[in-house]
């Protein structure tokens, strides 16, 4: 009877354990957490990039994200001086196709002609080393404004097309 009672107990407690364990929900949050993340990214011992970030997580796909925003400089490849500069408000970074989608108050800079674009949504395309954004953008150069849906840039933003343009555009005849 005792000997009954235990091998009873035994698969009780077992039956017991595996329900909890079914029941408990699986860690999905970051594997890597970075706070104040300030790096250098380079090619061939030549700095293409400086990222800043508040918060920079790497989760177990293998997936990236600056939750708090991306800071980035963009340097020139003839050189060592900054072409270019990006933020937005939040990045992730899908590890499989290598690409960025950056959301919220993007902002690319080009420092030589003082280009900017403004949009809310922009994938970055490191290794073909293009921006494209299917949304709304807004580009100031000098005193003029461009509007438009989509565009695509290379990556120092020296060279950009806005896709459907729209607005009004002065012409000087003169």
């Amino acid at each position: 009877m005792p000997y009954f009672f235990l091998v009873s107990l035994f698969f009780f407690l077992s039956c017991s354990n595996n329900n909890q364990i079914q029941n408990m929900d699986l860690y999905e949050g970051p594997i890597v957490e970075i706070k104040d993340l300030n790096t250098f990214f380079s090619d061939s011992a030549q700095v293409r990039f400086k990222l800043i970030s508040d918060i920079y997580q790497v989760f177990e796909s293998g997936e990236e994200q600056y939750p708090k925003g991306l800071y980035m400089d963009i340097y020139s490849k003839d050189s060592d001086l900054i072409s270019a500069s990006f933020k937005a408000n939040y990045v992730i970074k899908f590890e499989n196709e290598n690409y960025y989608l950056a959301t919220g108050n993007v902002i690319l800079f080009n420092y030589s002609t003082s280009d900017e674009l403004r949009t809310e949504e922009l994938f970055w395309y490191p290794n073909d080393e293009k921006f494209i954004s299917e949304k709304f953008v807004t580009i100031k150069t000098g005193n003029e404004l461009h509007t438009g849906e989509g565009m695509v840039s290379n990556q120092d933003f020296s060279d950009y097309e806005i896709l459907k343009p729209a607005g009004v555009i002065e012409v000087d005849e003169n």
